[in-house]
């Protein structure tokens, strides 16, 4: 219950230009981004947060949902694999697994639509 009026995604807006820039801030920012339906603003944070910090698996795996949901196949399918291999080197296996199976999801749909 917000009793002051400020969304979660405007609390966390008014961190970053409090200069509380970092990665995590950014992936919060999106994950509340993406509850809302705003998939643009929240792959733009994504992107962000994946630039301040390559080995950020989550935030590939959110990057992912993200353009899947803009109609970017290409995008999330880029955005998996390199998450993929970021988590693989982290030995982050739940986030690796997670997302090889979207990444299998996304690509026998495709192969559908072609046959089609």
């Amino acid at each position: 219950h917000h009793c002051n009026g400020m969304t979660m995604i405007e609390k966390l807006l008014k961190m970053l230009e409090d200069g509380k820039d970092a990665p995590l801030l950014r992936f919060s920012l999106a994950k509340a981004l993406m509850a809302a339906r705003q998939f643009d603003d929240a792959a733009r944070h994504l992107r962000e947060a994946v630039h301040q910090d390559h080995d950020y698996s989550a935030a590939w795996a959110a990057l992912g949902e993200c353009l899947l949901h803009l109609g970017d196949d290409d995008g999330a399918v880029a955005a998996w694999v390199e998450g993929s291999a970021v988590a693989m080197k982290k030995g982050d296996i739940q986030a690796k697994r997670q997302m090889d199976v979207r990444l299998r999801r996304v690509q026998s749909r495709r192969l559908t639509v072609r046959q089609g």
